[in-house]
């Protein structure tokens, strides 16, 4: 039987290789989740889960707002995961938030990035001249999340590589850790998220212990949830 406790979830982003693994990992629990997908996305693989699949563009401050009037209540909750242009790191965030204030949501994750805010020190200068404007279209909208009323938790992840093998993923309470997360066991650390009650108001790093450093040569201390 399905906990009575899990709350209905939405998956902005769904399509991405981090949404289909919290998409599989709340559907194996019985969670009712609603996959917002890009249109040009294949939603086969995660309707075969039973997903409800909700076609959206988050830089449509319109249809967004429509989307979340209809699917989300007040015992939902919304983890935004965008990234790619600045346009959608920043205002597809931003809209995603205020549709999630306006339907009263229970509660909005956001995947963000290591670089912003006070993490901007743990990326070597080399990446933030990369890929600087990104982060600064992320952290306006970690500023717009935190100046809301929303209860959330921002997950910054490190660098996403996809392979074969998974890792050791954890999150940590330190804006000074750097390094590389899998994709799928980002989805993992996500999950985990999602059911902790200690993660509101938090900002965490998501690493792969293997393949993470603490700038100033600290040794890493996984969070509690």
């Amino acid at each position: 039987m399905p906990d009575a406790q899990l709350s209905p979830v939405v998956i902005v982003c769904a399509d991405t290789d981090t949404g289909y693994r919290l998409a599989q990992l709340c559907r194996r629990e019985e969670r009712r989740v609603i996959a917002l997908m890009r249109r040009r996305a294949d939603p086969s693989l995660i309707e075969k889960m039973g997903c409800e699949i909700v076609p959206a563009d988050p830089t449509d401050r319109e249809e967004m707002s429509a989307i979340f009037a209809e699917h989300v209540t007040p015992d939902c909750d919304v983890v935004c995961m965008l990234g790619g242009t600045p346009q959608l790191n920043s205002q597809g965030n931003i809209n995603c938030i205020d549709a999630s204030g306006e339907a009263r949501a229970h509660r909005l994750i956001m995947l963000t990035s290591i670089g912003c805010g006070d993490s901007l020190p743990a990326v070597d200068p080399f990446v933030k001249a990369f890929i600087g404007k990104s982060l600064r279209a992320k952290n306006w909208a970690e500023t717009k999340l935190r100046a809301s009323d929303l209860d959330w938790t921002i997950i910054r992840p490190g660098g996403l590589v996809r392979r074969a093998t998974r890792g050791e993923p954890i999150l940590v309470d330190d804006p000074c850790v750097s390094g590389h997360i899998n994709v799928f066991d980002l989805g993992d650390l996500v999950h985990r998220v999602l059911k902790s009650e200690a993660a509101s108001c938090k900002t965490y790093t998501a690493v792969d212990s293997e393949r993470a450093y603490h700038t100033q040569g600290t040794e890493l201390q996984p969070a509690e949830l």
